[in-house]
């Protein structure tokens, strides 16, 4: 007797909501107020939004979630949110995968501390 290969019968994967996206980046930023640098949209929602938040130092840490799929500002291969650490003249000093999105849920890759500052 011939099996027949499993089907996804899930339907589309589910992708975070933006209150979903706003209350993660809270989380990330430990409450502390943050910059709306940019967001990018599409007939699907919110594809692109980038936050900034500024320590009493001078130092940015620029959180930065993109959908999966290719877009103007680049592509993703999953959906996910990523983290530029600046010190105060500017200048990048690290960054790195925060977290990926997978069957409705953040799963964390690395701790939000910059560490290099």
């Amino acid at each position: 007797m011939i099996e027949k290969p499993p089907t996804i019968e899930q339907g589309p994967e589910r992708e975070p909501t933006e209150a979903e996206i706003e209350s993660f980046f809270k989380e990330l930023t430990e409450g502390e107020e943050f910059e709306k640098v940019r967001t990018g949209e599409d007939e699907r929602g919110l594809y692109l939004w980038d936050i900034a938040a500024t320590d009493e130092q001078g130092n940015t840490t620029e959180y930065s979630y993109m959908r999966k799929g290719q877009y103007p500002e680049g592509q993703a291969s999953t959906t996910a949110v990523h983290v530029a650490y600046y010190d105060s003249d500017g200048t990048p000093v690290g960054g790195e995968s925060v977290a990926k999105y997978k069957d409705g849920v953040w799963h964390r890759s690395v701790s939000t501390t910059n560490e290099s500052t």
